[in-house]
């Protein structure tokens, strides 16, 4: 059985990462740009995710890249 609540959790921070990755994108357009900012400003917690996920990415580009062992 799955429990609904993680589901929205999981919906979320999806949600949360297509607008991360989207706003990115060379080719996203002004009205992506204000569904975004609908879609931050229709609840805190898409805020607060949003805010995570982009912690998130700023933590992953100061990873530094491993190579494999030959």
């Amino acid at each position: 059985m799955t429990n609904p609540a993680s589901e929205a959790d999981e919906y979320l921070m999806m949600q949360a990462a297509h607008w991360c990755l989207r706003l990115r994108e060379a080719d996203c357009t002004v009205d992506e740009r204000r569904a975004f900012e609908d879609w931050l400003q229709s609840d805190p917690s898409h805020a607060f995710e949003y805010a995570k996920m982009l912690e998130a990415w700023d933590l992953a580009g100061q990873l530094s890249p491993t190579l494999p062992a030959p």
